[in-house]
């Protein structure tokens, strides 16, 4: 009779046991940090910087500072490890004697790391960097289009405003490797003076850009 009590007893507690994990197992599943597998950021910003030289005088040829926009891909490896293709584009004027419009393109493979605590906070800062070219499209008489090795390095914010859909801050430097010893853009057999050169062996330019992510 005591013993047929006593197993009564036991078996209720494992019962109440096995209630009480089964229970708790919904809990600690909403704790997890939740993200979307793949996320796509069409955004708009401002480009500044970048230099040439005129070989002529060795007079600065700048770039004008202007609107750029592109997207950006991102799959993501953890909730804080992102993988990231990105698509940039401005059109701009080269300053100088012979003012000339161009194009500025960059495609950048990459990823960005989030600081580890940000799943608790309703602004997730990130670092990011990314490795890829850069094209220039001159519009002028005897230039041509080159297209360099480039690199960028920067970080932002992401801020959620649901599951889906969310708003990113974009900070970033492109750096655009050159040969400051050779003239650039200009066809050879042009037979005119060219008036294009790298000022030096990198080529820098600024981003800041405001997206719309959204989430799949």
């Amino acid at each position: 009779m005591h013993q047929s009590t006593f197993s009564g007893r036991m078996i209720s507690g494992v019962a109440a046991a096995a209630a009480t994990l089964v229970l708790s197992l919904p809990a600690q599943a909403a704790d997890e940090p939740k993200y979307n597998n793949f996320e796509i950021t069409p955004f708009v910003g401002y480009l500044a910087g970048g230099e040439f030289e005129d070989p002529v005088d060795n007079s600065s040829r700048d770039l004008d500072a202007g609107t750029d926009f592109g997207i950006i891909m991102d799959a993501a490896a953890d909730w804080w490890r992102h993988y990231e293709m990105i698509y940039v584009r401005n059109s701009t004027t080269v300053d100088g004697v012979t003012p000339f419009d161009m194009d500025v393109e960059y495609l950048q493979f990459g990823g960005t790391v989030s600081y580890p605590d940000a799943e608790y906070t309703h602004v997730i800062p990130y670092f990011g960097m990314t490795i890829g070219a850069a094209r220039f499209s001159p519009d002028g008489s005897g230039l041509d289009d080159e297209t360099k090795f480039a690199a960028t390095m920067g970080g932002g914010l992401r801020i959620p405003i649901n599951e889906r859909f969310g708003v990113r801050l974009d900070l970033r430097v492109f750096g655009t490797v050159l040969d400051s010893e050779s003239d650039i853009f200009c066809v050879s057999s042009a037979g005119l003076t060219c008036r294009v050169k790298a000022k030096g062996d990198f080529f820098l330019q600024y981003a800041a850009n405001l997206g719309v992510t959204i989430g799949f």
